[in-house]
């Protein structure tokens, strides 16, 4: 039996759990497999959701280009995770105003300072409404630079709202 996963909006929803349930509950009791039911709060796990569909998004993208995931990791972050930090947190947009005042100075260790920056900055630092606009740059980037439509699967839909 395939798992199955159901984000329950409204009423209708309520009616496709129960009817995926009726229909699957023979042959699990027949195979005495009993079926497991969680039911959760949407939100505690949206992040982790964002962040399942950011990494499929990668493998998709690799697959398509060959582009390594961990340096399109990297890519990324430089090229759209951080313009969301330096506008939204003071403290990182102060650290990037020194590491660009080590560029214009010449400095040898400005290229080792920055990717090092890079390296360690970490989606684990934005909220879900960041996570949701750092992914739907993504998104846009790869429809535009690759002709990709990235897929969303069923289960990780509410990780773009």
């Amino acid at each position: 039996m395939k798992t199955a996963v159901f984000t329950i909006k409204d009423h209708s929803d309520i009616t496709k759990t129960m009817s995926y349930l009726h229909t699957n509950y023979t042959q699990a009791n027949f195979e005495n497999k009993p079926l497991v039911v969680e039911i959760k709060p949407e939100a505690k796990d949206r992040s982790k959701a964002q962040n399942r569909l950011y990494w499929k998004w990668l493998h998709e993208i690799h697959r398509k280009t060959g582009n390594d995931e961990d340096q399109l990791h990297y890519e990324f972050k430089k090229k759209f995770l951080i313009g969301i930090l330096k506008r939204d947190d003071d403290e990182y947009a102060a650290m990037c105003l020194a590491i660009k005042t080590l560029k214009q100075s010449e400095s040898e260790q400005y290229e080792a300072i920055a990717n090092g920056v890079i390296r360690e900055t970490s989606t684990t630092r934005i909220d879900t409404k960041q996570f949701t606009e750092y992914l739907n740059l993504i998104e846009a980037f790869a429809l535009k630079t690759f002709g990709m439509v990235l897929p969303v699967p069923e289960d990780l839909k509410y990780a773009l709202e």
